[in-house]
């Protein structure tokens, strides 16, 4: 339950437990401007349109610090601290020694889900509500990419259930399946946020409580998702994929009632 007090300051109730949730940027009566933009913020964003205009692509090398002083009208310490920014989120790395220096990362839905735990902690979402979240979101995905123009080809491998023999086999195949689906929803938003919300489940949930008796009707599963959206039936290829979750998400909760009723854990 969220609440407001008297003073304006918001607060979540969840599991009998109360406590505060940081607002950032607005407070309590003011005419709902935004907080005035750091000039590090500022930088961070300047660095993020130029690599998108220019066409930069995972492990192309930025400006080196000195060019970016120059090119932002900024301090070093403004043009660090928006490096830094944006190395916390993935989006650049800092390579070190000589021939070093800022590279082009890759937007990676792991990022957003560690950034998008620490969100949802403060509001106190549980992990059984990922789980509604995620049931929300991918059967959209399947229905999207049902209407895709390179269905055909880009299901064609998964058509018949995989013999698949170790872990490593099976996982490979389940990123690459639900990987292909979410490039064919044709929406990188929708993909970007389907696909944070199941890294949760698969990092926090499913890390310590992999239902390894249902992977032969997983594949199976898969199989027939793939044939309908190759078919170009999107309101199958949606229902079959609730079904598909609706499976997994049970057995977590009949194996690990406890744990979905925890907070998300920022990490």
């Amino acid at each position: 339950m969220t609440t407001t007090n008297g003073n304006g300051h918001v607060a979540v109730t969840t599991n009998g437990h109360t406590r505060p949730v940081v607002t950032v940027g607005v407070s309590a009566g003011d005419d709902g401007n935004r907080r005035p933009q750091k000039t590090a913020e500022r930088v961070a964003a300047d660095i993020v349109r130029d690599l998108v205009a220019e066409g930069l692509r995972t492990g192309d090398h930025l400006p080196l610090e000195a060019a970016m002083v120059e090119r932002y009208h900024a301090s070093r310490a403004s043009v660090r601290e928006a490096l830094r920014l944006l190395e916390v989120q993935g989006l650049i790395h800092l390579k070190p020694g000589p021939g070093g220096g800022p590279v082009v990362g890759q937007v990676d839905p792991a990022n957003l889900a560690r950034t998008s735990t620490l969100y949802f902690h403060l509001s106190g979402a549980t992990y059984e509500a990922v789980l509604r979240a995620q049931a929300a979101l991918e059967p959209i995905c399947a229905q999207l990419a049902a209407r895709h123009p390179s269905r055909r080809d880009a299901m064609q491998r998964f058509l018949v259930p995989a013999g698949l023999r170790t872990t490593s086999e099976y996982r490979r195949h389940t990123e690459d399946f639900h990987g292909t689906v979410y490039r064919l929803a044709g929406n990188p938003i929708m993909s970007l946020l389907t696909q944070a919300v199941t890294r949760i489940i698969t990092d926090h949930v499913v890390a310590t409580m992999d239902p390894v008796e249902l992977r032969g009707a997983i594949l199976h599963e898969h199989a027939a998702l793939a044939r309908a959206i190759a078919g170009g039936q999107p309101e199958i290829a949606g229902r079959l994929m609730a079904e598909h979750l609706a499976a997994q998400h049970d057995y977590y909760r009949r194996n690990a009632p406890q744990r979905l009723t925890e907070l998300v854990e920022w990490r």
